[in-house]
């Protein structure tokens, strides 16, 4: 996509009339390009605006998780920025969409991807523990162990290494709950949001579970009998490698064959896991009163 440096009189116009966005003061791309992109890509090309537009700041968070590829979740976030050393923010006016957070940070805690300056991998999913808490830290762990040379044990060394920092307490605790077998964000949402929730009749969470033999494998089986399904839009964009249609046929099997078998499961969405009612999600009220009913029918 095309970007545009700021500061021509041609430019002030373009942006006047709505056809150039400004991403950060040196940097403005084209709006409906930018518009035509899925929102958690539109958040990655903020923060790498951002980023290519600072000497000296640098992406944390869920800001350098994306450059990362790490998965985050929300789609809409400032892209947030730390000067190393806990600097002040410079005076220059950076639009609506930046954020400025003071903290330590240690140059070797720094890296660069794509030439934008990030914190490295774990001091990054810290800083999501710190400033978004423990749900969104165990997503974050999940995709962190299924990377190359990654171990739970190497995990906790390096943020053993991280010396002293705000945070560290709940990445610890993050780490001892996430799972590499987790598959998807939201599958990884879910079963946060029951570990952190504590639900006393939920007594087993296993990710991935092989059913009716090994033929399929389902997002979550809980208390051993109770499956949860995690529904997102993504494995039907392509992206996943197989065409949408032949993916919803697959689907389609899989579900006839567990209603076949009377396997009990519980269809999420995106939505139940986002919406939040008196202090819990949709999905959380869902699978209780699935349990409740399930131990009625069973007294």
């Amino acid at each position: 996509m095309r970007s545009r440096r700021a500061g021509t009189p041609a430019f002030r116009r373009e942006l006047r009339q709505g056809r150039f966005l400004l991403l950060c003061p040196e940097i403005a791309v084209p709006a409906a390009a930018f518009r035509a992109f899925q929102t958690w890509d539109q958040q990655a090309i903020r923060a790498f605006a951002v980023g290519l537009g600072s000497r000296t700041a640098v992406l944390v968070g869920k800001s350098a998780a994306r450059l990362h590829g790490i998965p985050v979740l929300g789609n809409e976030e400032p892209a947030t920025i730390v000067l190393p050393g806990g600097g002040r923010p410079p005076v220059k006016q950076w639009p609506e969409g930046v954020r400025y957070r003071r903290a330590n940070l240690p140059q070797e805690q720094v890296t660069e991807v794509h030439g934008v300056r990030v914190t490295r991998i774990i001091r990054t999913v810290v800083d999501i523990c710190r400033y978004h808490g423990l749900v969104d830290g165990i997503v974050a762990f999940d995709h962190v162990l299924t990377l190359k040379n990654m171990t739970r044990q190497r995990a906790a060394a390096l943020l053993d290494d991280l010396g002293r920092i705000r945070g560290l307490s709940v990445a610890r605790r993050a780490l001892e709950l996430a799972d590499a077998r987790a598959e998807s964000p939201l599958e990884s949402w879910a079963r946060a949001q029951i570990l952190v929730a504590d639900l006393p009749e939920v007594t087993s969470v296993e990710p991935q579970v092989p059913v009716l033999g090994g033929r399929h494998r389902v997002d979550l089986m809980i208390n051993g009998f109770q499956l949860v399904e995690t529904d997102g839009d993504l494995k039907y964009d392509g992206s996943t490698g197989v065409a949408p249609a032949e993916q919803m046929r697959k689907d389609r099997e899989r579900d006839r064959a567990l209603t076949n078998a009377g396997i009990p499961r519980l269809h999420v969405t995106y939505a139940d896991l986002a919406t939040v009612v008196e202090g819990e999600s949709r999905f959380l009220r869902m699978l209780r009163e699935t349990l409740r009913a399930h131990a009625r029918r069973t007294a």
